[in-house]
């Protein structure tokens, strides 16, 4: 699976539209794809059809409250063949508030992602139009950020401040997305987007595609009619446009370690696990086994779904597991499974064979 934010906090830049477009673009070439709308104005979802009012959305999904939270899986909406939609709400504008002071919060979107049961090839994140909490996290679960800058005066305003957080999460997380500039609304026959061609390519060095996105009316009016611009017209120069990004960005992107040599990913290959754990009295309880190195983390945490219920989902590949939870500091084997055997240091783990 690859991630790929697209991100620019100057509005009017074509950030939604190539958001959704190259989403479907993925899709029209059968790459299974699904587009995240992290925009609490919900744009991207608006032009895939979904209208504003949705009783679930990534606020659910994101939240810290346990008694609203959702699996990812569940708010997904089918669009296309091989696109699907997580969509937003205005809700998403006050979740920064529910993570002040919390580190990991930064972790979020990336923890929800690794933990995702449908086995998708590629990730479009639709980002808000600022740098705050979701735009930061849609950084860090990112592979790729893509930065779509139309041809104008103000073209790279506010570029390098978004360069600055992503070399913040270099620094402190050890993360590094590559970084491309994507030039939008093009119409190289005048001098000054030439110019202005020029200026993106001395900012963004190399990290500049070679595929460029040509202005055209068919972009508002798939938008006013709720589909993608190849739901709509196909045939017009941005969707063709849209096509050669997304060829180039697959020709750009290295086979990801967690796929086979068929270039399909060994998702299919993983099964989704449900972990529950009953206990009244439980601050703090944690999942470990070999799927982790045993390690306790805020990546091992489970969330409580409920008074006394206690929640975790992965994907664990074919095999036999061992495991146990920690709660508040005491490990324990699993008290709903009876399968359990001996470790090397005279305890005993719970073992979970996955067919």
């Amino acid at each position: 699976m690859h991630v790929i934010s697209v991100s620019n906090q100057k509005g009017g830049c074509g950030k939604t539209t190539t958001a959704v477009n190259l989403a479907a673009s993925f899709a029209s070439l059968g790459k299974r794809t699904l587009l995240i709308d992290l925009d609490p104005q919900a744009h991207a979802s608006f032009a895939l059809g979904v209208r504003a009012g949705r009783p679930e959305s990534m606020y659910h999904v994101l939240t810290g409250q346990a008694d609203k939270r959702k699996f990812l899986e569940n708010i997904i909406v089918s669009v296309s063949p091989d696109l699907d939609l997580a969509p937003s709400h205005i809700l998403l504008s006050t979740i920064e508030q529910e993570f002040t002071n919390k580190e990991e919060a930064v972790l979020r979107l990336h923890e929800v992602l690794s933990c995702l049961a449908f086995p998708y090839e590629m990730v479009v994140i639709d980002c808000a139009p600022s740098l705050g909490f979701l735009t930061f996290n849609a950084l860090r679960a990112a592979d790729t950020v893509i930065v779509p800058i139309e041809l104008s005066s103000f073209s790279l305003m506010g570029v390098s401040k978004l360069l600055s957080m992503i070399e913040l999460l270099r620094v402190k997380l050890s993360h590094s997305p590559k970084v491309y500039a994507l030039a939008t609304m093009v119409d190289m026959r005048t001098l000054f987007s030439q110019h202005m061609f020029g200026e993106i390519r001395k900012t963004f060095v190399r990290g500049v595609f070679d595929a460029s996105i040509r202005a055209g009316i068919a972009v508002r009016e798939s938008q006013a009619k709720g589909q993608s611009l190849f739901q709509y017209k196909p045939e017009s120069k941005p969707a063709q446009d849209y096509v050669q990004l997304a060829q180039e960005i697959i020709s750009k992107i290295p086979l990801p370690e967690n796929e086979n040599g068929t270039g399909r990913s060994i998702g299919f290959m993983q099964h989704l696990k449900d972990f529950i754990l009953k206990t009244q009295t439980a601050k703090e309880v944690h999942l470990v086994g070999d799927f982790n190195n045993w390690n306790v983390s805020q990546n091992s945490l489970l969330w409580q779904k409920e008074e006394g219920v206690w929640q975790k989902r992965l994907m664990l590949q074919k095999g036999r597991h061992r495991y146990k939870y920690v709660v508040d500091g005491e490990w324990i084997t699993d008290p709903g499974n009876s399968l359990c055997e001996p470790n090397p240091y005279g305890g005993v783990d719970s073992v979970l064979e996955v067919e």
